[in-house]
């Protein structure tokens, strides 16, 4: 969904005869809030995410496998720009990072960001290029909870592989923005 304002104008012009008038006209002007880029945002909290995204007036790209459809079906949805891409043959190859600029965000929201490598990777390429650039992380960098609610105060006991790649991940980029 786009934001739409209706502008009314009032111009002057010439008729046949030489004189001045006043012509009243009125457009309607089209403007999205925002670009917005999701890496993985067809997984469980951009199921959810995107359709609020496009709801509130943001153009939104989902860069994804493209393996998956969303947990739940949602008319917005069909606003949405898919982009597949295959994150780790992209880095290797030093493309995803450029990939993701070339898309022209305005915000990158990285829901599968795992390595520390794939953070510098993106931060490199984004750095001076957009607004915003989101890192999410995941509840498993804290382990089981022992203190609810967990903050960043708490000694991360990361159980799984998952939460321990996405916090060196998460610790990486916050050292280089």
């Amino acid at each position: 969904m786009n934001v739409y304002y209706d502008v009314a104008l009032t111009i002057q012009d010439n008729d046949t005869s030489g004189e001045s008038k006043a012509v009243k006209a009125r457009a309607l002007v089209k403007e999205s809030l925002m670009r917005v880029v999701i890496i993985g945002g067809s997984g469980h909290v951009g199921t959810y995410l995107v359709p609020r995204l496009v709801e509130a007036g943001h153009e939104v790209v989902n860069v994804s496998r493209g393996r998956s459809e969303p947990y739940r079906q949602h008319a917005a949805w069909r606003n949405v720009a898919q982009v597949v891409a295959d994150r780790a043959a992209e880095e290797a190859d030093g493309l995803f990072g450029r990939r993701v600029r070339d898309l022209r965000p305005d915000v990158v929201v990285d829901m599968i960001c795992f390595e520390e490598s794939s953070a510098r990777h993106l931060v490199e390429a984004l750095r001076g290029q957009v607004q915003h650039l989101l890192h999410c992380g995941t509840i498993w960098i804290h382990g089981s909870s022992v203190q609810v609610p967990t903050t960043g105060s708490v000694k991360s006991q990361a159980e799984r592989v998952l939460g321990t790649r996405k916090r060196r991940a998460l610790v990486g980029r916050e050292r280089r923005c």
